[in-house]
């Protein structure tokens, strides 16, 4: 079996462990379902409900991530996005955001769970790359190897994030390409402004609604191979990273 594929042995390990924890709560004297009772579990209880906790929410990105790609695949209820100033191209731009959003995030949780699976202690906000490789353990770890080349594979993306989050850019040359022209007809039909030949000759509309076509199926093709790559670090960070939970688990029983 290649590293990058999911180790149904390895998750069984890690799941078995996860449900005796839940169950000792749930048969707990004290357990009471209206209150927080994370005090309840043993030690190897809480340490499972930690890393399981983070777990869910890599599983759950990979889900969003997917998802983006059946959204893109149609542009539903047009009439009544572009009623609202929502264009399909506006449609693409925000699932491409979404995309650029949840791959970032990926990185912070596969940085969590190494700060869970190793007990370093570190809140989120200092849970950083910095902080991690001051422990000898990890450093020397194929966790934070994972970590390292997944930055390295999506650093573009991560570059695309930031502009985006910290300055509101999104950089998409062949959508401007697209956008100005489609600009240009939609406000002539809004304020019944009369185009001249020679711009409909060089850019006519059936030609626009191609080069639209090409630019959805491009941003579908572009995100459907990232999150191929994604899941295959996934799949990678959980088996090299899992078997260091179960050895620190057995520990704590």
């Amino acid at each position: 079996m290649e590293i990058t594929e999911f180790n149904g042995e390895l998750f069984k390990d890690f799941f078995e462990i996860v449900h005796r924890t839940m169950k000792e709560i749930h048969n707990h004297p004290e357990y009471n379902l209206n209150k927080n009772n994370h005090n309840l579990l043993s030690q190897e209880g809480k340490y499972a409900n930690k890393v399981f906790s983070i777990y869910s929410k890599i599983t759950e990105i990979k889900e969003d991530l997917r998802k983006i790609e059946v959204f893109l695949r149609r542009f539903p209820l047009k009439k009544f996005y572009e009623e609202n100033e929502i264009s399909h191209l506006d449609y693409i731009k925000y699932h491409t955001e979404v995309f650029y959003h949840k791959s970032n995030t990926l990185l912070d949780l596969f940085k969590l769970m190494t700060n869970e699976v190793y007990e370093l202690g570190y809140s989120e906000k200092k849970c950083t790359w910095g902080n991690l490789i001051k422990s000898e353990i990890v450093k020397e770890s194929l966790s934070i190897k994972v970590i390292e080349y997944y930055h390295k594979s999506f650093e573009h993306i991560i570059e695309a994030r930031n502009l985006n989050t910290h300055r509101g850019i999104f950089k998409d040359s062949e959508k401007d390409d697209i956008e100005s022209p489609m600009m240009i007809y939609k406000n002539s039909e809004k304020f019944n402004m009369e185009l001249g030949d020679d711009f409909r000759k060089m850019m006519p509309k059936f030609y626009l609604e191609y080069k639209l076509k090409k630019y959805k199926n491009d941003r579908l093709l572009y995100i459907k191979s990232g999150n191929n790559v994604a899941e295959q670090y996934i799949n990678f960070f959980m088996n090299v990273t899992i078997p260091e939970f179960l050895k620190r688990a057995k520990v704590k029983q």
